[in-house]
């Protein structure tokens, strides 16, 4: 009865280690040596790739361009949110986790970095279009506690300003890995519990869409 109380201990702490795990990415690369317009007219929409895992690097560039960490608008100071895309408000409501053949990470843009939040490759269980082959999948989502007030009392103007939000990242994300020769396909074939499973979602942080993103050659 010892050893299993000790037993059950360890693996209590051995989960606990393993679920707090934080990797520190590189830092994003400032140039792709491609400008947005020749990013835009090589971006590539894909359901086929070939199996090849993304650098850290890359990922790093693609993560920071979706949601990644810049300064308040020194122009406007229309937004705090100190993201690479425009929020209503100051709160950084959307969120970006980042799903491949080993597990499913949170992007944490504070501090560039992916937190563990599962092991083990969720994909199929989050959308029935997974892709086996794409390098990654992502996991757009809103957290509705950080919404503007106003939102939350009309709910299809939320839904609304939600997918818009998180569109915005889509696009930055396409766009920098059409410049690293990558394509991407975004999908609205979700299934919601298993996103919340794959990526431990509190009550308050909805799932919207997924991005798939992987090499064509």
């Amino acid at each position: 009865m010892k050893k299993l109380s000790i037993v059950a201990i360890f693996l209590s702490v051995f989960s606990l280690s393993v679920f707090a795990e934080e990797i520190a990415l590189p830092k994003p690369a400032q140039k792709a040596g491609v400008d947005v317009l020749t990013a835009i007219q090589n971006r590539q929409i894909s359901r086929s790739y070939v199996k090849r895992a993304v650098s850290q690097a890359d990922l790093s560039t693609i993560l920071w361009a979706g949601l990644g960490s810049r300064g308040a608008d020194a122009v406007s100071s229309a937004t705090k949110a100190d993201r690479t895309i425009s929020f209503s408000g100051d709160n950084a409501y959307i969120n970006i986790y980042v799903l491949d053949s080993k597990g499913t990470w949170k992007y944490l843009p504070e501090s560039q970095s992916l937190k563990l939040m599962s092991s083990g490759d969720s994909r199929a269980a989050v959308s029935k279009a997974a892709i086996p082959d794409a390098a990654f999948m992502i996991l757009f989502t809103v957290n509705t506690e950080l919404t503007p007030s106003f939102l939350k009392s009309v709910p299809a103007v939320f839904l609304q300003m939600a997918h818009a939000t998180a569109g915005f990242s889509a696009q930055n994300m396409e766009l920098a890995a059409s410049a690293l020769k990558m394509a991407s396909i975004v999908q609205y074939t979700l299934n919601p519990s298993g996103a919340a499973s794959a990526a431990r979602l509190e009550k308050e942080e909805l799932p919207l869409f997924i991005m798939q993103v992987g090499y064509t050659n």
